[in-house]
């Protein structure tokens, strides 16, 4: 447990906790809080604290500290829903006068962006985004869609169990200048079926992937062919890093092409 911002009236709190999944496989996971009672040390270690999972939140994190019934403020959401019509129709208005300058003057138009170099901008910020993505899926740290949603159910419906590696190749990629590494392994199933596996796991650097004879993974118990090391899925602040990271370059690339469109269009 570490204590951040301890000057504050309301310290922000990180807790690693282990309890039960849906399965009654117990897993760990950290989460922060904001603790609004320092002063009762309610967040110590090996104590206990009420909790609850809100499967609502599939496939964000549904930890909550509390087992009472969640709450949601309305004008929370009329602020955000105003928020989302206010860009969405800003948006329109912009994009409606630019095309409607370009239809109006087509010739002029295609002249100008011959001889500007917007369009330039927008390959590179295709080929940029794509090389990211690409990677990042081939090195198994960007989890989006189908991928979020199985790491989700493995972490919160699954049932542990030990595999024996039956293999390992190193993927040559570094992450902090350690080796990430594929592993093939064999593990029972209920303690009868045994089911195979493959998974990616970053070693240090002065680890050598042979000494490493078994792993903790993972499974669903309606489908065992589905398996992940545990400590991939109880661990996923570095993935959430390079998924806003990710968010991060893809935003800057569009705001600057945004903005050479626009400065294109209205100011000719």
């Amino acid at each position: 447990m570490r204590d951040h911002h301890k000057k504050r009236k309301k310290p922000l709190v990180e807790l690693l906790v282990l309890f039960e999944n849906f399965s009654g496989h117990h897993i760990h996971r950290k989460i922060r809080v904001w603790d609004s009672k320092p002063q009762l040390n309610r967040f110590q270690p090996d104590k206990t604290i009420p909790m609850g999972l809100n499967i609502a939140r599939k496939p964000k994190d549904p930890v909550f500290l509390s087992q009472k019934m969640c709450r949601f403020s309305f004008m929370f959401v009329i602020i955000c829903s105003l928020k989302t019509i206010l860009y969405v129709t800003g948006c329109y208005i912009i994009m409606g006068e630019i095309f409607g300058r370009i239809f109006s003057e087509p010739d002029r138009y295609e002249h100008v962006f011959k001889s500007s170099n917007t369009w330039q901008i927008g390959l590179l910020f295709i080929g940029i985004t794509a090389f990211l993505y690409l990677l990042s899926q081939k090195i198994g740290v960007l989890v989006i869609g189908k991928t979020m949603g199985q790491n989700w159910n493995l972490l919160y419906y699954g049932i542990g169990a030990t595999a024996t590696i039956s293999g390992c190749r190193n993927t040559g990629t570094f992450i902090k200048n350690n080796p990430v590494v594929q592993f093939n392994y064999t593990f029972e199933a209920y303690g009868k079926n045994r089911v195979e596996g493959d998974d990616k796991k970053v070693i240090e650097k002065d680890q050598s992937p042979q000494e490493t004879e078994q792993l903790e993974i993972m499974y669903l118990p309606n489908d065992p062919s589905i398996s992940r090391i545990t400590e991939n899925l109880e661990s996923m602040e570095f993935n959430r890093f390079l998924n806003i990271k990710f968010m991060v370059v893809v935003f800057i690339f569009s705001a600057v092409f945004i903005f050479s469109f626009y400065q294109t269009v209205f100011n000719v």
